[in-house]
């Protein structure tokens, strides 16, 4: 097992206590005021021209006390103003469109559905797509999910990089937050995440 640490931010919250329960609302509008509709059009347009992992990347950059203090749609804002400037659109410029990383049918990778796998403990500079309670954690393979890009690299660079097998893992909720836990947690991870326990 490597025993290096991730690089941790405040957006890293799963599992963390003291923020309150979610709350949960099955008639909520998609948007609260017509704003966040706008910044939701915006990032389509600019999301042509980064990757995914970019916006995420940029959103984890916020101050720590400007993110616990805004909303998803301000996150996204404060990202979206920064994928424009660093596009040249501020100035009427911009990127070509990225191409998207086709489709592949999942292939056999290192692991099988079945496998136990421990997730991986790793320095990731930039963006880490694996939350910290499930790190060193030991789960079991349900299925290989799909092919694709590594985060943290079209993250750092903005374009899809070489594409690796990603996993859906289960892990046990007792595992994770103790014994009064009586549920399971999927994540998808990938294989650069996993190692074997």
């Amino acid at each position: 097992m490597r025993d290096t640490l991730s690089v941790d931010g405040v957006h890293d919250m799963g599992g963390m206590h003291g923020f309150g329960p979610v709350p949960v609302t099955d008639d909520e509008a998609v948007f609260h005021a017509p704003w966040e509709g706008r910044v939701w059009a915006m990032a389509g347009v600019l999301l042509r021209r980064t990757t995914i992992d970019r916006f995420r990347y940029l959103i984890e950059q916020m101050p720590p006390v400007q993110y616990l203090t805004s909303s998803y749609y301000e996150r996204w804002l404060w990202a979206l103003e920064r994928l424009a400037a660093e596009h040249g659109m501020l100035e009427g410029r911009g990127a070509d469109p990225v191409t998207r990383p086709a489709l592949v049918p999942p292939t056999p990778g290192r692991f099988a559905p079945g496998d136990q796998v421990r997730v991986a403990n790793r320095v990731v500079p930039g963006h880490c797509r694996v939350p910290r309670y499930l790190r060193r954690q030991v789960g079991r393979v349900e299925r290989v999910a799909c092919v694709w890009p590594r985060p943290e690299e079209s993250a750092a660079t903005g374009r899809y990089g070489p594409l690796e097998s990603v996993y859906t893992v289960v892990f046990s909720g007792r595992d994770l937050f103790g014994p009064s836990a009586d549920h399971t947690v999927s994540a998808d991870l990938g294989e650069s995440d996993l190692e074997a326990p």
